[in-house]
């Protein structure tokens, strides 16, 4: 009878936690022949048996001490699980979040890599274009400074 009433305050607890009556009811009607099954018994069974536990209640005070302490030590077995779960999850999503920031920063290296590039190719372009420009420049000068010597030799001198 212990284990049925465990069983029993699980179920009650779940059904608990549930707003809509009729989804209770019906969920309770469910989960109440399942226990039922489980241990060889029926509703008729297991209501002449808590008549019998109220007539007697040392034991079923002694019974729902154990049930106490069942309860309790699954309750902490739940929370244990919780926080294992909560620091694998963070250790996951920790891992996850550092793939993350390590694909971004290798993103922005290959887009800096091609930019960084092209800025000194286009440093170097510029340059090339600058230094034809000025031989251009000198050759103009050097050329308008020949077409002028070759006409007045006197003056360039």
């Amino acid at each position: 009878m212990e284990k049925i009433l465990y069983d029993m305050h699980i179920v009650d607890g779940y059904i608990a936690s549930i707003y809509v009556a009729d989804s209770a009811k019906k969920v309770a009607a469910a989960y109440y022949k399942g226990i039922y099954k489980k241990f060889g018994i029926d509703s008729a069974a297991y209501n002449k048996s808590l008549v019998w536990y109220n007539t007697n209640p040392k034991e079923l005070e002694l019974m729902y001490k154990n049930i106490q302490k069942s309860l309790t030590q699954q309750k902490k077995a739940v929370e244990i699980a919780d926080k294992m779960i909560q620091k694998k999850k963070f250790k996951a999503d920790s891992l996850v979040i550092a793939k993350k920031f390590k694909a971004d920063s290798l993103a922005i290296r290959k887009k800096m890599k091609p930019d960084s590039l092209s800025k000194v190719k286009a440093t170097a372009e510029i340059a090339k274009k600058k230094k034809q420009a000025d031989s251009l420049i000198n050759i103009k000068k050097t050329g308008a400074m020949q077409v002028v010597s070759a006409t007045t030799p006197a003056l360039v001198q």
